[in-house]
This record gives C-alpha cells, sequence and structure tokens, in this order.
C-alpha cells in the first residue's frame, strides 16, 4: 500500500463518519418536523374554530348595527318636520307687480336649479302669504331646507319677463312672525 493510497483510505473513512453523523442529525431533525407538524395543525384547527366562533360574532353585530340604523333611520321619518316661514320682499322692474303663482313657481324653480327635485319635494314649498300691491310675501320650508331656499331665492332674477330681486327680511318659525317681519296687520292673512 503506498502512501497515496493510506491517505485516500483515510479521507474516505472521515467522509464516512460524516456522512454517519449528517444521517443521525437529519433522522433527529425528522423527528422534530414530525412534531412541528403536529403542532401546527393542532394550531390550525384551534385558528379556524376562532375563525368560525368571530365570524358569527361579526354577522351578529352587524345584525345589530343595521337594526339600529333602521330605527334611527325610521325615528327620522317619523318625527314631525319643523316648518320655517321666510318673509320676502320683491322689488321689481315695471308697473305691475307680478302675481303669486309666478312668484312661487320662480322661487320652486330656482331651488331644483340650485339643489334637485328631491330637495323641492323635501322642502314642501309654499307660498302662504303674498301682497302683490306692496310685493311682501312669507314662504313656507322645512328647517332642513331653509338655507337653500335662501340662496335660491338669491338666484331668482326675473319673473314674468320681468326684473326682479327677491330680499329676504326674516327667517322665523311662526306665520304671526313673519307678518310683523313684515308689519301686516293681522286681518289681511
Amino acid at each position: 500500500m503506498t502512501l497515496w493510497e493510506a491517505i485516500l483510505m483515510g479521507i474516505v473513512a472521515v467522509l464516512l463518519v460524516l456522512v454517519y453523523l449528517l444521517n443521525r442529525r437529519v433522522s433527529g431533525l425528522t423527528g422534530a418536523l414530525g412534531e412541528f407538524r403536529a403542532r401546527l395543525g393542532e394550531l390550525e384547527e384551534s385558528f379556524n374554530n376562532v375563525l368560525r366562533e368571530l365570524g358569527f360574532v361579526s354577522r351578529s353585530l352587524s345584525t345589530a348595527l343595521q337594526s339600529i340604523e333602521a330605527e334611527d333611520a325610521l325615528e327620522r321619518l317619523r318625527r314631525r318636520r319643523r316648518r320655517r316661514y321666510i318673509a320676502f320682499y320683491v322689488v321689481y322692474e315695471g308697473d305691475s307687480p307680478p302675481q303669486a303663482e309666478e312668484v312661487e313657481k320662480a322661487i320652486v324653480r330656482a331651488v331644483e336649479r340650485l339643489a334637485g327635485q328631491l330637495t323641492v319635494a323635501l322642502a314642501r314649498l309654499q307660498l302662504v302669504y303674498y301682497d302683490h300691491v306692496r310685493g311682501a310675501g312669507i314662504v313656507r320650508a322645512t328647517n332642513d331646507t331653509k338655507y337653500v331656499v335662501l340662496a335660491a331665492m338669491g338666484l331668482v332674477r326675473s319673473i314674468g319677463g320681468r326684473r326682479v330681486l327677491l330680499v329676504p327680511v326674516r327667517t322665523t318659525g311662526t306665520i304671526k312672525r313673519a307678518k310683523k317681519a313684515l308689519a301686516v296687520p293681522r286681518r289681511l292673512l
């Protein structure tokens, strides 16, 4: 046996020992990996159970929230809408003042142009009082839409082909106070 053969045999022996040790390590890791997989399966099952329970809780909370929102919406619908009366003067050009129907239509058209048909319906606009001689009037709207109506009154520039301005004087909660703002005697309404 030569020197080279002896060195080669020694290297092969060392490699065999290393393969043996590596095999033992891998088999030990395989066992640990099996335990890890089993524990991971248990955790996954527990996690799925928790998710199922949370799904039930989430659906219950969602249903409760929808119920509360529905009750709030019904309460808003049941609540009587408060009315506001807007006293105004009509400043017009020419000899003949605009008629009551023309003034009411002009205000409704202006509100529709500004905020749409839905707002016109919600506002429940009505010309409650109009004195064409003095050019004074009172329009009724809801509390929610009074500012839209006031803004729309500022947009009215002509009625029946005549140039006009609608000048709001006061917004009140009663017709009586609106008449006082216009200084209308009580018997005229």
